[in-house]
């Protein structure tokens, strides 16, 4: 069980007159020293001022990450593939919800390096106004009990939020950390090998980056894969789906909408049909944020023997993202079929 001492509850991250960050509760100060953007994440990893990229003990990273994805998705996909590139690592979820994780990880075994613990690391994902945001801390071997006991109450608190770490704030007014630079070694061989170090140094957090891009490639293809999908009944035809206008009427053709989309109009030609032909229209949610697949809507249409045509809408204030089916039914016989997702 986390003790979350009450006075930390409320901690935040600002900026010292040197331009590096301070944390309350934490000792000492932090210097910017990476940034990393992708189209599916921003990276942004601090190290304490007297350190370097290639010989560093301590570092803070905060991940800002564009992905539709929720935060126990991403650390239960993280934690997969650490174990898999790193075997011997021990993992352990602190708090594991939908929208709120607090983790912990000792990594050991990892690219075939000596046995025992590399990097030991805390780390917090929470949903941000844009997407999930990820802030860690990790120290090289391990963490004193102290040290670890520290970090799991800060992040455990609002420092473990976007709110209570407004990095993309501190970042707009940051300067360079202001140690003195150390003096670039002469010799290639060790030119050669503090690159190798510091390029070893980011690519635990390079992998995530590179996982969260193919996460969200293989999300619009799976969105785009299952909205083209066609029927699978014999006989039934693709209904034809619109994005509504704002004066309510049918606007372009799409089988991809937004949360910002409140109007879903299908349509579906039908030819003619016997005067007392019982038309029903069936939505449906098929799965995603709101569990699994569920009636949402039934209308009935009283049919008209001169119409040729069934046209329906579907309309919502917020709507859950996932897959949505729709169906038209006529005397309780299935005829049409469309499929569409939310994002």
């Amino acid at each position: 069980m986390l003790n979350l001492f009450a006075g930390l509850l409320f901690a935040s991250a600002f900026l010292s007159p040197s331009g590096n960050v301070i944390i309350e509760g934490d000792a000492g100060e932090w210097a910017f020293a990476d940034r990393q953007v992708t189209e599916t994440a921003t990276l942004t990893v601090l190290i304490r001022p007297e350190e370097s990229l290639a010989s560093w003990r301590e570092m803070l990273s905060v991940m800002n990450v564009q992905v539709p994805k929720s935060p126990r998705f991403l650390a239960n996909n993280m934690r997969n593939n650490l174990l898999e590139h790193c075997p011997q690592t021990t993992w352990e979820f602190h708090r594991e919800s939908e929208e709120d994780v607090l983790y912990e990880f000792r990594s050991a075994g990892c690219r075939g390096q000596a046995a025992g613990i590399q990097e030991h690391e805390i780390g917090r994902i929470t949903q941000g106004p844009d997407g999930p945001v990820r802030i860690a801390y990790a120290a090289k071997p391990e963490m004193t009990p102290e040290i670890r006991s520290r970090w799991l109450n800060l992040l455990g608190s609002e420092v473990g939020t976007a709110r209570g770490f407004p990095i993309q704030n501190l970042t707009g007014v940051a300067r360079k950390p202001s140690s003195p630079a150390p003096e670039a070694p002469t010799a290639e061989r060790q030119i050669t090998r503090w690159l190798q170090e510091a390029t070893d140094a980011l690519k635990q957090q390079e992998d995530l980056l590179a996982e969260l891009e193919r996460l969200g490639q293989e999300a619009q293809a799976d969105a785009r894969a299952y909205s083209q999908k066609a029927p699978n009944e014999v006989g039934t035809s693709v209904i034809s789906l619109h994005r509504g206008r704002g004066d309510g009427s049918p606007g372009e053709a799409t089988t991809e909408f937004k949360t910002t989309d409140t109007l879903v109009w299908a349509i579906l030609p039908v030819g003619s049909l016997p005067a007392n032909a019982q038309v029903e229209m069936l939505w449906y949610y098929e799965g995603g944020e709101a569990g699994g697949e569920q009636l949402i809507r039934k209308f009935d249409f009283p049919w008209d023997p001169l119409a040729d045509t069934v046209r329906g809408f579907l309309s919502f204030s917020q709507p859950y993202t996932g897959r949505y089916r729709v169906e038209v039914q006529v005397n309780g016989e299935k005829i049409g079929v469309g499929r569409f997702t939310i994002r």
